[in-house]
């Protein structure tokens, strides 16, 4: 069985890491208790666990699902990338109960906490409050911040649901399972300046066909990165991670614990680069955290 790699980082060098990167690499820790939990049908939720990597030089990223010149990693090259940042959420047991057997635990707040390898102190935090969702004109959100040395925040932006306009946002995620993710830099002022949108299609609805994606049945689903003129200017991955094991890649899919290939836009600044992150996270939570329900 292949082991898991540590890579030490400094928190100075995590900017220029991301600055240095294709892309990266997001891989959701398995939870035996919470996978058994689901399998006697009890309402258990652990706290989300990831490991981030960066993405090979030698890989791309997929532009669609069939894409022949993208990676397709199978589950021991996922198993074998060094990681240099993890991510742990922090959300109380009573929380996580309550959302799950109200069947909306995909709306849960809690806050995200990335730390590199051997330390205790974190590096970026994301801070998601309880919000209802766009179409309850209450957009969901997360707001991220940098932690200097550990302890002084610094805002560096936010993602949120575009729901505007809000006639035409709601046919689009109600009637085409396609939703929009704003992520916004913080200005000086506390105000917020738009640089990309995730544009997320869960069906054949969109410019690429994504139904059974990220399954046994279709190892990839595809969604785009625009920027400001809406062109596409990146994309996230979303693999199956098929391999020898083929049984554990069946119940990591069965009990959604995801991997996710981003690729970072070309002219993005490592601040930016965090954001799409925090926009992949969202992302994680807002579609998939309550696929079983």
């Amino acid at each position: 069985m292949s082991k898991h790699h540590e890579i030490s980082v400094d928190y100075a060098s995590v900017p220029q890491r991301l600055s240095e990167s294709y892309g990266i690499v997001v891989r959701q820790k398995t939870q035996k208790g919470e996978a058994l939990a689901q399998a006697i049908g009890l309402p258990f939720e652990a706290a989300n666990k990831y490991r981030i990597s960066s993405l090979p030089p030698n890989k791309v990223v997929k532009n669609r699902p069939d894409d022949p010149d993208g990676w397709e990693p199978t589950v021991e090259e996922l198993e074998q990338l060094d990681a240099f940042l993890f991510a742990a959420e922090e959300s109380d047991w009573l929380t996580r109960m309550c959302f799950t057997c109200f069947g909306c635990k995909s709306l849960r707040p809690l806050r995200m906490h990335f730390a590199v390898a051997g330390s205790t102190g974190d590096v970026f935090v994301i801070d998601r409050p309880f919000k209802l969702g766009g179409v309850c004109c209450c957009p969901l959100e997360m707001n991220l911040d940098a932690l200097v040395e550990g302890q002084t925040s610094r805002r560096i932006g936010r993602v949120r649901e575009d729901f505007s306009p809000y006639l035409s946002r709601c046919i689009s995620a109600c009637c085409l399972a396609t939703t929009y993710t704003d992520i916004e830099r913080a200005l000086p002022d506390g105000s917020y300046e738009k640089k990309y949108t995730l544009r997320t299609n869960l069906s054949c609805c969109g410019r690429v066909n994504n139904c059974c994606g990220a399954t046994c049945l279709k190892n990839d689903a595809v969604y785009d990165i625009l920027d400001m003129k809406g062109e596409v200017v990146a994309h996230l991955q979303m693999t199956y991670g098929k391999g020898a094991d083929w049984l554990g890649a069946c119940c990591r899919m069965g009990f959604h614990f995801n991997n996710y290939v981003l690729e970072f836009p070309h002219d993005s600044s490592p601040e930016d680069r965090m954001l799409l992150v925090t926009a992949l996270f969202q992302v994680e939570y807002q579609h998939f955290e309550g696929q079983d329900e």
